[in-house]
């Protein structure tokens, strides 16, 4: 065995995620390392797997392992072999990376059906589907009118039209398949969130739907 290979990466056992790095103070350290918190790097210049174990460590330990059980073993070894490499996280490279991860998974896990009101018109009308007419008419058949209001305006003409005969002839319905109707919609969306063809609301600042 080589004699330098201990040197060479971190310890053969990954590191817990338990044992976080530590963070550094922006107010401590080298002067150089008091810049680099002045200035707080660019989300483009840090790798993937980099975000990844950032975001991982900034977990509680119990979230980080829900994260981790949903990757592959191949990806799971390798962000556990960054984090270990991770002397530390600078907070300015954390609060960025953060801010990242928050605002792309949060706008899908937070998404649901009411907040659809809250789209933009082009974002309603590049998400509608033929298709889809009857699952989005059951849905708004039990939604509050002024989100019936905005998506049947938002729409195109034909559209719109379409819609409105899917919703006029529906017939009798239960308060339950409108909720199904509604869960199913709004996973549409965020397949087509994902698939970067719409943009979601942000999920800050809701306001209320009155019926």
């Amino acid at each position: 065995m080589n004699p330098t290979a201990p040197s060479a990466r971190p310890s053969h056992r990954p590191r817990d995620l338990g044992d976080t790095p530590r963070t550094v103070s922006p107010g401590a350290g080298t002067p150089d390392a008091d810049a680099s918190s002045a200035d707080p790097p660019s989300i483009a210049s840090i790798p993937p797997l980099r975000k990844a174990a950032i975001v991982l460590v900034s977990l509680e330990q119990s979230l980080s392992s829900q994260m981790l059980a949903h990757l592959d073993h191949a990806a799971v070894e390798a962000v556990t072999w960054e984090i270990a490499r991770m002397d530390r996280v600078d907070p300015a490279e954390q609060a960025v990376v953060l801010e990242e991860f928050l605002t792309l998974g949060l706008r899908r896990l937070c998404f649901v059906f009411e907040d659809v009101l809250r789209m933009d018109d082009r974002q309603l009308r590049a998400a509608f589907r033929p298709e889809d007419a009857e699952a989005w008419a059951l849905a708004l058949a039990g939604s509050a009118p002024p989100l019936r209001a905005k998506v049947l305006g938002a729409l195109s003409a034909s559209a719109a039209l379409v819609l409105q005969r899917h919703l006029e002839n529906l017939g009798p319905f239960r308060l339950s398949d409108t909720e199904v109707a509604q869960v199913e919609v709004a996973e549409l969306l965020r397949i087509l969130y994902d698939q970067g063809a719409i943009d979601l609301p942000d999920p800050s600042g809701r306001e209320e739907v009155l019926v």
